[in-house]
């Protein structure tokens, strides 16, 4: 591919990626100069401005897709067993000293 041609294709997917917000923000100055309730009782109105783009909903009518998927965890028991027996000896450290060696 030539530079030429990289550089459009680069312009053509900047431009894709941009479109939304830029749309968004001119469609948000179109509004801009509407007056809005702000009183915080609670009140009836009428509409306060029609527009296509702002009333526009996704109608789904698929609904949720159903999950037939299970998570298993798999597990197993495992049980410890010492392999040497304990001996007590009660007069171990009879034999040892009372204090640690003196530090210099």
């Amino acid at each position: 591919m030539n530079k030429q041609a990289k550089k459009y294709c680069a312009f053509f997917f900047l431009f894709l990626l941009l479109f939304p917000l830029v749309e968004k923000g001119i469609h948000a100055l179109e509004h801009h100069n509407e007056i809005h309730c702000t009183i915080t009782d609670k009140h009836f109105h009428e509409q306060e401005h029609e527009c296509s783009i702002c009333a526009f909903t996704i109608t789904d009518s698929n609904g949720l897709p159903s999950n037939d998927l299970s998570f298993v965890i798999p597990s197993q028991n495992f049980s410890y067993q010492e392999f040497t027996k304990r001996i007590i000896i009660p007069y171990a450290y009879s034999n040892l000293p009372s204090r640690a060696p003196p530090i210099s």
